[in-house]
C-alpha cells in the first residue's frame, strides 16, 4: 500500500538511535537472548553467552550497554521495530545514545534503570531518575545530557565501566 499521509514536522530522534557520530561511539555485536521483544534504548546486561548474547536487566549487573536502533530488523506485525529473540541487536557500550524516559529528567539528575515491572513502568531496562531497590536500580557510569518530560527522548551518556547496583 502507497503513503497516503506525511507529518508535517519531522521527529528529532527516535528510541536507540546514537545522539552524535563521534568517534568515542563503541557499539559491540550481539544477540538478542530475551523470549519477549523489546525496544531499542533501553538497557542490556550479559546474557547466557556474554561475548555473544544480551537480556534485558532483572537485578543488579555490569551494563552492556543500550540497544541501537537498526533499520536491518523486520518491521512485525504490530508495526513497531523491535528486537527479537535471536536477533542482531548492536550494544553501545561506549558513548551518547536517545533514550525514551519513564519519568522527568534533567543533567543533574542520577540514572535508575527499570529491572521489574512497577513503581511506574514496566518495560525492563528503561531509564529514569528515581528508584526503588524493588523496581529501579541506580547505575554508575551513565548519565543523562538533556533534559525532558516523562515519556519524552533524552540524550544519555554510557562508559564502559556502567553498572547497575
Amino acid at each position: 500500500m502507497a503513503q497516503l499521509t506525511y507529518p508535517q514536522d519531522l521527529v528529532n530522534a527516535f528510541e536507540g538511535m546514537l545522539a552524535d557520530t563521534g568517534m568515542r561511539n563503541d557499539v559491540l555485536s550481539r544477540v538478542g537472548e530475551e523470549a519477549v521483544s523489546f525496544p531499542h534504548g533501553v538497557a542490556l546486561v550479559a546474557g547466557t553467552d556474554p561475548d555473544k548474547q544480551v537480556l534485558l536487566p532483572t537485578g543488579a549487573a555490569k551494563l552492556v550497554g543500550v540497544a541501537v536502533h537498526s533499520h536491518a530488523n523486520e518491521v512485525g506485525a504490530d508495526d513497531l521495530n523491535l528486537v527479537d529473540q535471536g536477533r542482531y541487536v548492536g550494544a553501545l557500550h561506549v558513548g551518547r545514545i536517545y533514550v525514551k524516559v519513564e519519568e522527568a529528567v534533567t543533567p543533574a539528575s542520577p540514572v535508575f534503570v527499570r529491572t521489574a515491572a512497577g513503581g511506574g513502568g514496566s518495560q525492563l531496562g528503561a531509564f529514569r531518575a528515581s528508584g526503588d531497590t524493588a523496581t529501579a536500580l541506580a547505575a554508575s557510569g551513565a548519565r543523562f545530557i538533556t533534559s525532558g518530560a516523562g515519556g519524552s527522548l533524552v540524550v544519555l551518556e554510557i562508559d564502559a565501566d556502567a553498572a547497575i547496583a
